[in-house]
């Protein structure tokens, strides 16, 4: 390998490494904005009491779950493709390089005992973590979708001007409809 070409592939790792970790930045931004968003279309859902003028946000949470799942994949797929190239490079720049090189034995031996050190942690992807926010999103709109409004409902007799309020219950509304017949024989 010749020095030019060598200087071009030191620079075209530092660039890698740059935009990977640009993505890294990006994933945890998006996250950030989708989390934040759903909290507080949760939270607002819950306050007005999931009357049916808030289905169409229960949607938005879930479409929200699945863009933020989708992007933390792609970006996932696309951060493994530019380590891919990296594994490559130190490779072909390893071999390269003469005098017996240790850098990708370093490496690998540096993972060996990362991994021994974190048995169990170390065999889950770091993108899982990621996904399951969004999976919890898409699970927390759907779970919103399918409650029943619990908001009172202000209800008025046609033959007077009492307004009873009755919660979504049966009970109350068999109470409503006896007082409702009381009111309507006089």
């Amino acid at each position: 390998m010749n020095s030019t070409e060598q200087e071009f592939l030191k620079f075209y790792m530092e660039q890698t490494w740059e935009e990977m970790r640009h993505l890294e930045n990006l994933r945890e931004r998006v996250s950030a904005i989708i989390i934040t968003l759903a909290t507080a279309i949760t939270g607002f859902i819950i306050q007005q009491k999931f009357t049916s003028e808030t289905r169409p946000l229960m949607w938005f949470i879930i479409l929200l779950g699945i863009f933020g799942l989708l992007m933390t994949l792609k970006i996932f797929q696309i951060h493994q493709k530019s380590q891919k190239r990296l594994d490559k490079w130190y490779s072909y720049l390893e071999t390269n390089s003469g005098d017996n090189p240790q850098i990708l034995i370093l490496r690998n031996l540096a993972d060996v005992e990362n991994k021994r050190e974190f048995r169990i942690v170390s065999k889950i992807p770091h993108n899982y973590f990621w996904s399951t926010i969004f999976v919890f999103i898409i699970i927390a709109g759907t779970y919103l979708l399918f409650q029943k409004p619990t908001a009172d409902v202000k209800e008025t007799s046609p033959t007077s001007s009492t307004t009873i309020i009755i919660k979504n219950d049966k009970k109350l509304d068999t109470i409503y409809h006896k007082v409702d017949s009381l009111i309507n024989k006089k």
